[in-house]
């Protein structure tokens, strides 16, 4: 099988930010590792769901190619989304530190890199009925925090 088996390109146009959902305390390989065979045994999947995961300690993981489009258990069409998902559930944790500049850092870098406007960062759920990207981890989003964030990364990296 090819790499590209199953898998459909597009576009990127805007970024998407999701939590896991799972209450995480560490481990990111091996939540990595389970996501994956999730995604493919469960779901039908060619891999996981998402473009990038931040674990706790504010580690990046690229996940699906950039250039194909990602996959969602919810009722929106994932096209032209670039898909981050912080590790865990944010209903019932908060986002700390080391995440929240992890997410600033490469949403920043990637709206760069691609030309998305920072003011298409938003959260799964103004996309489908969820609750993702939790409530601690979406208020941040509502209130502009995070895109007025990467606003000010990217003018200080223009100048």
């Amino acid at each position: 099988m090819e790499i590209t088996e199953g898998y459909q390109p597009h576009t990127l146009v805007r970024i998407t930010v999701h939590h896991d959902g799972a209450e995480f305390h560490g481990g990111a390989p091996g939540r990595l590792r389970g996501l994956q065979s999730w995604a493919r045994r469960v779901r039908g999947w060619v891999d996981i769901p998402y473009h990038f995961l931040i674990d706790l300690e504010g580690d990046v993981y690229e996940a699906r190619p950039l250039e194909f489009v990602g996959d969602t258990a919810t009722e929106y069409d994932p096209t032209g989304h670039l898909l981050i998902t912080v590790m865990g559930n944010y209903n019932v944790q908060e986002i700390d530190e080391a995440q929240m500049g992890a997410l600033i850092d490469l949403a920043a870098w990637l709206c760069y890199q691609y030309s998305i406007p920072p003011a298409l960062i938003r959260g799964h759920r103004d996309y489908a009925a969820t609750s993702c990207p939790g409530t601690n981890l979406y208020r941040y989003l509502a209130n502009g925090y995070i895109v007025d964030a990467v606003e000010k990364r990217l003018q200080f990296e223009t100048q």
